[in-house]
């Protein structure tokens, strides 16, 4: 009886044993709702990217396992949802994210649980300045990078009055402070005539057009993102605003899901930024990753969100690697200096702040013969410094 026993046990055990035997990503993005639009093609990078790894084999002999949660683009969710993917599914890392405020809020769970949390698209600079912890690295670019790109090709455009507009929290108030700083270093002789800070989630923006009409603007800076910029557009339009000044924007409004979105209604005088662009090969390996992508998302002219997501997940498994483990904190010291290839060209995480030194392509977008959405062109890389 005691043989029987034992024998039972040891069946138990090698099923516990063979249960864990995997590596838990706990993924966090809005896949349901209004922000699928956004969740659901960085979803389509992160499974590439867990693909590709286990059918090399995993990572330290082990399969890499996803588990996802929606963060409905709010930060109490996110928050509840994190703590859950620790706690009940017994995750190893942490990886997503996609509004700063949504960012921070998961980082917090981070610090607080001491697991590793790599934040794919959240830009607000707090979370590698003031609010960095021992766990916590970023992938995605920040707000003071963003801002200097921007205060340089308000220099180049020759703007004299500027006009500024946000959303208000942390991402817009950031990039606000980083255009400011930047604008001291490239072109001091600005005016910064008037600030805005509509709330996020906005839908009417007349007021706000109003007061940009009545300062006399030659140009505009914004982080007006996705159906945030979608909505001012349509009704700043019919007011001529886009003729009057230039639109100097971040928040990735040259990426196609808003120019493809937008189509003809895509304004004219309009320069932005994106991490990637499926039309655009500017790293050798960017072939073969966007047709990979094109055969998940089933269209040929996909979304940017993925390269982000395929990015952390590469991150994570180079770290696991490296630290010949999957514990937290040596996670944490292998991603300290850690250098990796990706489709848009090589990445290093700075080990004092733990950011990436990830800039952005940015140019004016412009119409093409044949072409019934705007296009980036020229296309510049303006690299993860901040430029004196």
């Amino acid at each position: 009886m005691r043989h029987v026993l034992a024998v039972v046990a040891g069946v138990i055990a090698l099923a516990g044993a063979s249960a864990q035997a995997e590596i838990r990503l706990g993924v966090l993005y809005p896949i349901a709702g209004t922000g699928a639009v956004y969740g659901v093609p960085a979803m389509f990078g992160h499974d590439l990217a867990v693909d590709e790894i286990n059918a090399a084999g995993g990572v330290l002999g082990q399969p890499l396992a996803t588990f996802k949660r929606d963060t409905k683009l709010k930060p109490a969710a996110a928050a509840a949802a994190a703590k859950e993917l620790i706690t009940k599914d017994g995750v190893n890392v942490l990886i997503g994210g996609l509004s700063s405020a949504v960012g921070l809020a998961i980082s917090e769970v981070a610090r607080q649980e001491k697991v590793v949390y790599i934040a794919t698209i959240p830009k607000t600079i707090q979370m590698t300045t003031t609010k960095l912890h021992d766990h916590v690295f970023r992938t995605a670019s920040h707000t003071d990078f963003e801002g200097d790109a921007m205060a340089q090709i308000v220099a180049q455009l020759g703007i004299k009055k500027l006009c500024d507009i946000q959303l208000d929290y942390a991402y817009g108030h950031d990039l606000g402070a980083g255009i400011v700083r930047g604008l001291a270093r490239h072109a001091p002789g600005v005016e910064l005539v008037i600030e805005l800070r509509p709330k996020l989630g906005a839908t009417d923006y007349n007021a706000f057009i109003s007061q940009i009409l009545g300062a006399e603007c030659d140009g505009i800076t914004s982080g007006l993102w996705g159906s945030h910029f979608v909505n001012f557009a349509q009704q700043a339009k019919p007011f001529g605003l886009f003729e009057r000044a230039k639109y100097i924007s971040g928040g990735e409004i040259a990426s196609h899901e808003i120019a493809g979105q937008m189509g003809e209604d895509y304004p004219d005088n309009v320069w932005s930024n994106t991490y990637e662009l499926w039309y655009d090969h500017h790293d050798p390996s960017h072939v073969e990753f966007q047709a990979a992508v094109a055969e998940k998302a089933g269209t040929n002219e996909t979304a940017m969100w993925p390269v982000l997501a395929y990015i952390g997940v590469k991150f994570y498994a180079a770290a696991a690697e490296k630290a010949g483990s999957t514990d937290s904190d040596a996670i944490a010291e292998a991603l300290k200096g850690l250098s990796i290839d990706t489709p848009v060209g090589p990445r290093t995480i700075n080990p004092d702040d733990h950011q990436a030194d990830t800039g952005q392509f940015w140019g004016p977008m412009v119409k093409k013969e044949g072409v019934d959405y705007r296009v980036m062109d020229p296309i510049t890389y303006i690299p993860a410094v901040i430029a004196e």
